[in-house]
C-alpha cells in the first residue's frame, strides 16, 4: 500500500500564514482540498496522512520550523509521495507545479496536466528547482502544487474555482495520482462487462482503443515491440494485467521506442 503524505500549506493563524484575495485565505482553502484528497484516495487503497489534521492547526514556532515540520512529519512516517498544496497570488490564471528530484518529474507532470485538464485552467508549467525545502528535503518523490491564483482577476476561471469547486480539485488531484500509479477512481466513465469487477469497472480490455488513458502508451509500446500480439485488437487483457504493464513500463522494464510513434497512435485514438 502506497503512502502519500499530502501537506495543506500554511498555518491558520499567526506566523506562516497565506496569501488573501477576494475575500479568501490560501491555508482555508489547502487545509479543505487536502482534507478531502486524503480521503478520495484512502477510498481507492491508499494509506494518507495530513500535516495539518485540523483547520486550526499551526506548525512550527516560526516561519523556517513550520516549512521543516512538514518534510519532517513525511520523512518520519516514510511517506512513498509527497504533495504540498498552495494557491498562486500576483493576478495571474492557471496552475503549475515544481519539484526537486528529477524521479519526481513524471509524477508531478502527470498530477499537473491531469489536473488541469479536469479543471478547464490553464497549465502554466512543470518547474524543476531547488527554492522549495519542503519538497527538496523530502525522502521521496515529492511536489508543490499551485492550484490557482487567488487573487486572479474575475474574468479568469480561477477566484470560482478556488470558491466553489474545492471538492472537484481534490477529485482532479487523486485522478492525477491514480493515472500515475495505474490505479482507476471509483466512478471513471469506464464501459461494465462484469458486475463482480474491480469497483465495478470494465475487466478484461481486447483493443488499444478500450483502454483508459493512463494505460494505453505503455500498452501501444508493448505491440510495437512484439511483446503482445497482433495490432492491438484481441488483447485480452484484465485490469490488474495493465496496471502491471504499466507499473513495469515506468519502471523502465521495456527499454524505449520512438516516442513520437506512441504519441501519433494516441492521437489518433483520441481524435
Amino acid at each position: 500500500m502506497k503512502k502519500i503524505f499530502i501537506d495543506a500549506g500554511h498555518n491558520y493563524s499567526n506566523f506562516n500564514t497565506g496569501a488573501v484575495g477576494n475575500g479568501m485565505r490560501e491555508q482555508d482553502i489547502t487545509f479543505e482540498v487536502a482534507k478531502e484528497l486524503g480521503e478520495i484516495l484512502q477510498s481507492v487503497g491508499f494509506e494518507t496522512m495530513l500535516s495539518r489534521p485540523t483547520l486550526q492547526t499551526n506548525l512550527g514556532h516560526d516561519n523556517n520550523s513550520s516549512v521543516n515540520a512538514r518534510w519532517q512529519m513525511s520523512n518520519a512516517w516514510g511517506a512513498d509521495y509527497f504533495i504540498s498544496l498552495h494557491v498562486n497570488a500576483a493576478g495571474g490564471t492557471g496552475a503549475e507545479s515544481f519539484y526537486w528530484d528529477v524521479l519526481a518529474e513524471e509524477f508531478s507532470r502527470t498530477v499537473l496536466e491531469t489536473y488541469c485538464r479536469e479543471m478547464g485552467l490553464r497549465n502554466r508549467r512543470n518547474v524543476l528547482t531547488s527554492q522549495w525545502g519542503v519538497i527538496r528535503n523530502t525522502d521521496c518523490p515529492a511536489i508543490l502544487f499551485e492550484l490557482a491564483f487567488i487573487d486572479s482577476p474575475l474574468a479568469n476561471p480561477d477566484v470560482e474555482i478556488l470558491r466553489r469547486r474545492r471538492g472537484d480539485m481534490a477529485r482532479a488531484l487523486a485522478k492525477g495520482f491514480c493515472e500515475y500509479l495505474g490505479v482507476m477512481l471509483d466512478g471513471d466513465d469506464y464501459e461494465e462487462e462484469d458486475k463482480g469487477g474491480i469497483g465495478g469497472n470494465k475487466t478484461r480490455f481486447n483493443g488499444i482503443d478500450e483502454l483508459p488513458d493512463w494505460a494505453r502508451p505503455a500498452i501501444i509500446k508493448l505491440v510495437q515491440m512484439g511483446h503482445l500480439r497482433g495490432d492491438g485488437a484481441g488483447l485480452d487483457l484484465s485490469l490488474d494485467m495493465v496496471r502491471m504493464f504499466v507499473v513495469l513500463d515506468r519502471a523502465g522494464v521495456f527499454g524505449e521506442i520512438d516516442n513520437d510513434i506512441v504519441g501519433m497512435l494516441c492521437y489518433n485514438l483520441e481524435n
